[in-house]
């Protein structure tokens, strides 16, 4: 619901305004990691938030942090499969889909009216692979996708040499400039200055660029990827509801 139809974000945001309920979705974005409620402490203490970046796909950071010249595209998006980093559907990880939704819950936290739409996306699909029919089960449309993927391989290969020539290493990355009203989600080389470039295989990275943190960006950053991590955050949901029930009873 946080990066769905605009209409009906209002709607909810409303109705939690004006019957004083709990809406609870920090889990939505990083799994168990404290980014929502960081950002709504910074903007509730009246800081100026003026961009956010980092990584929020934990899928994207293991195969990134997993490929090289030995460990195909392919094969390191198998690997995210196994460990169950990915989501039911890999296409929606390998298409930017699933990071664009999590970048438009943190926009609008910030008063920014964006929809999924509206966030400029790199897909590393092409076209033929993300508009394919896959059928049967999930095991078998997933061993298909990542067969269909081997063809992916060599260019990204490419592309990961000349980052490496450079001393760069590819990364997915988000921005929200809050300025620009800009937001997207693209692969592209990082330095060793950036805050992406130890990322581990299975974290997301959260940085605040602020009117407070000028020197250096607060950094919200830990493992976020699999099934018991995605729980736990949603259990912490849920149990904050029960808090803000029994405190207004």
């Amino acid at each position: 619901a946080g990066a769905g139809p605009m209409d009906r974000y209002k709607e909810i945001r409303e109705a939690v305004s004006s019957n004083s309920v709990e809406w609870q979705y920090e889990s939505s974005v990083g799994s168990s990691l404290p980014v929502l409620s960081t950002l709504r402490d910074l903007l509730q203490t009246g800081d100026d938030v003026q961009l956010l970046r980092g990584c929020l796909s934990g899928t994207m950071a293991y195969v990134f942090r997993t490929m090289d010249e030995n460990t195909s595209f392919s094969e390191a998006v198998r690997q995210a499969v196994e460990k169950d980093f990915a989501e039911n559907n890999i296409r929606e990880d390998l298409s930017g889909v699933d990071a664009a939704r999590k970048v438009v819950v943190l926009a609008r936290e910030l008063g920014m009216d964006v929809s999924v739409e509206d966030v400029v996306v790199e897909s590393l699909l092409t076209d033929e692979i993300r508009n394919k029919e896959y059928t049967g089960t999930r095991e078998e449309i997933n061993a298909a996708i990542l067969e269909d993927l081997k063809s992916l391989d060599e260019p990204m290969l490419k592309r990961w040499k000349e980052e490496s020539d450079n001393g760069r290493l590819l990364r997915y990355k988000f921005y929200v400039d809050v300025a620009t009203g800009i937001c997207q989600c693209k692969l592209e080389g990082v330095d060793n200055k950036d805050t992406l470039y130890r990322l581990r295989e299975n974290e997301n990275l959260i940085a605040f660029e602020t009117s407070r943190y000028t020197t250096s960006p607060l950094i919200v950053k830990g493992a976020a990827a699999g099934p018991e991590l995605a729980a736990a955050g949603m259990f912490a949901d849920l149990l904050r509801i029960g808090r803000g029930f029994s405190a207004s009873t």
